[in-house]
């Protein structure tokens, strides 16, 4: 196992495939992404290298991101290449879920084995602004749809709390909550784009559940996956997720780090210190003398972030990977 300089352990490692993504989510980019986004892409040979290097360093699980994944040229040669070195015993990926429908089934076949899909509304009005696009909501709902049959270890429903939402809304997104068989996640929402924090901060969005719910939210220690989120029970015993990275802080236990679709090891997700780890592989650096590499660069993260005073990240959220 590799640790950083303040003892945290590194198991856990997220890569962004590619920026482009067929949404345009506001607090992700402005504006839509151009195909100048799938230039200068890691390819699947370089990507070998640098997950072995990091299987050397007893990183245990991957993530693959985006943009939206399922737009990488190479996904399913990279992911049936992956999962047949046996390197990782987890191997997820986070999408926007609106091309997943006829590709679930398929990707579990090889080797994919959870999915983490982001549902920010579950109306169409709303889902049509918060995704930037018209008409896309039943394709997602499609995706999850075909994410339960295929057999995925668990399916993951990701919320970005962009403000504080009416008791109308959060009632409507309950009721999708029993829907399914899923695992629902809320994740605060980070001001990328150099606007201010807008909250809900964790105790508001927590008391707003408590109220309408009529319970207290029992948190649970179940343990699904590798991320970070905290798991709290609902009254009627469905257990939601909470990741707000902004107003309850989890750096002292942070274990991943992302790599961005250039090839970039991004040390901390609201930090710009990064090192070039595509560049050594195209300088002929092994996976062992790469491993090497990424250990020392991993020395040089930061005991934690700024927090809501944080400074705007000079490298974009869509650049970085979701």
């Amino acid at each position: 196992m590799v640790t950083d300089s303040w003892g945290r352990t590194i198991e856990y490692v997220r890569i962004s495939l590619t920026e482009a993504c067929n949404f345009c989510c506001p607090y992700c980019r402005p504006e839509e992404i151009t195909p100048e986004s799938q230039h200068n892409l890691v390819n699947a040979d370089e990507w070998m290298v640098i997950l072995e290097a990091y299987h050397r360093l007893g990183v245990r699980a991957l993530r693959l991101t985006g943009g939206e994944p399922l737009l990488y040229p190479q996904l399913e040669e990279l992911l049936q290449r992956v999962a047949a070195t046996g390197w990782f015993e987890d191997i997820s990926m986070t999408t926007n879920g609106s091309l997943l429908a006829p590709k679930a089934k398929r990707l579990r076949q090889l080797g994919l084995s959870r999915v983490n899909i982001s549902l920010d509304a579950v109306d169409e009005t709303t889902f049509d602004t918060r995704t930037g696009r018209r008409g896309q909501m039943a394709n997602v709902l499609a995706g999850i749809e075909a994410a339960l049959q295929a057999g995925f270890v668990n399916v993951k429903i990701n919320t970005v709390l962009m403000e504080s939402l009416s008791d109308d809304s959060v009632r409507a997104l309950l009721a999708y909550i029993d829907r399914w068989p899923v695992i629902w996640r809320f994740i605060e929402y980070m001001p990328f784009q150099g606007d201010t924090f807008k909250g809900p901060s964790f105790e508001e969005w927590r008391a707003q559940l408590e109220r309408l719910t009529g319970g207290e939210l029992r948190e649970v220690r179940h343990v699904h996956g590798f991320g970070p989120a905290s798991y709290y029970a609902l009254p009627n015993g469905r257990e939601v997720g909470f990741i707000f990275p902004m107003s309850h802080s989890y750096c002292d236990s942070c274990n991943r780090v992302r790599m961005t679709a250039d090839g970039k090891l991004r040390l901390c997700l609201l930090r710009d210190d990064e090192a070039d780890i595509a560049r050594q592989v195209r300088q002929g650096l092994d996976s062992e003398a790469l491993a090497m590499y990424i250990a020392e660069a991993l020395q040089l993260r930061k005991e934690k972030h700024d927090g809501i005073s944080m400074d705007t990240p000079q490298r974009e959220m869509w650049r970085i990977g979701g």
